[in-house]
């Protein structure tokens, strides 16, 4: 199922199913920066790994990117701002708990989502993603006009059909505006990180990883364009969801709010 979440930004998601979705536990997949649940997902193998294991996968494009809404002020990209269209999405499904699975921004924003609304998460996993700040050095009123490891991110998916790089740029200065802090960190909630061993923009995730409790896997000879397709990497998470649905529901209830 595709559907539109409308509010103040109007916000397209997938709701993919298996055969048997009382029984399956969703699982909120958050896309990188500059890229779409299409592309970061679906095309790397993700929704079939996860449809295999029986999971119920859901899928936003998040605010100025894909078919969602593409505001041109940086205000509109606040994190908290996109932490309030995932929870809206969840109450407009019924959905109470889901096992959080981002990567890059997506990490930052199921971080988020699990220290602002503890109770809607389940466990997370963060791809991409390590405690430093991944626009460091970076021109944010002209990105991509500098050598950071940013600015090649940016020049890289504001070239790619489909984007605007004005929203993109807005949604940088949003992001940015609330720095990352590991402080505090989410409770109760088992953490897995994943980062490919030559991606310098999740430098420090093993760390990140033993101060929240939980665990780390570098995935041999990737970067940060490439980690995601990793077979190691999907392996890491479908072994880490199994070990966490063992004894609990599927985590649906009726509406809320």
């Amino acid at each position: 199922m595709t559907a539109n979440l409308a509010g103040d930004v109007t916000m397209r998601y997938v709701d993919l199913r298996p055969e048997e979705p009382s029984e399956a536990l969703p699982v909120l997949l958050l896309h990188g920066f500059g890229t779409t649940f299409d592309m970061n997902w679906r095309a790397t193998g993700w929704t079939q790994a996860l449809a295999d294991a029986g999971h119920r996968v859901l899928g936003p494009d998040l605010r100025g990117h894909g078919a969602s809404d593409k505001p041109g002020d940086s205000g509109s990209y606040l994190p908290e701002h996109c932490v309030a269209d995932l929870v809206a999405m969840l109450d407009e499904l019924g959905v109470a708990r889901v096992d959080a699975v981002g990567y890059s921004m997506g990490s930052r924003l199921a971080w988020e989502l699990a220290v602002r609304h503890p109770g809607r998460v389940r466990s997370l996993v963060l791809g991409g993603f390590g405690p430093g700040d991944a626009f460091a050095g970076t021109d944010l009123s002209d990105p991509g006009s500098g050598d950071t490891p940013f600015d090649h991110v940016f020049r890289t998916v504001a070239a790619l059909p489909g984007n605007d790089p004005a929203a993109l740029a807005a949604c940088a200065r949003g992001q940015a505006a609330r720095p990352f802090s590991a402080d505090p960190l989410p409770v109760g909630v088992p953490v897995l990180l994943v980062s490919g061993a030559r991606d310098t923009l999740a430098a420090g995730a093993e760390g990140l990883a033993s101060r929240c409790g939980g665990t780390h896997v570098e995935v041999p000879g990737r970067d940060h364009a490439n980690a995601v397709s990793s077979r190691v990497f999907k392996q890491a998470v479908v072994e880490f969801l199994g070990e966490r649905a063992r004894g609990r529901g599927a985590g649906t209830a009726p509406p809320v709010g």
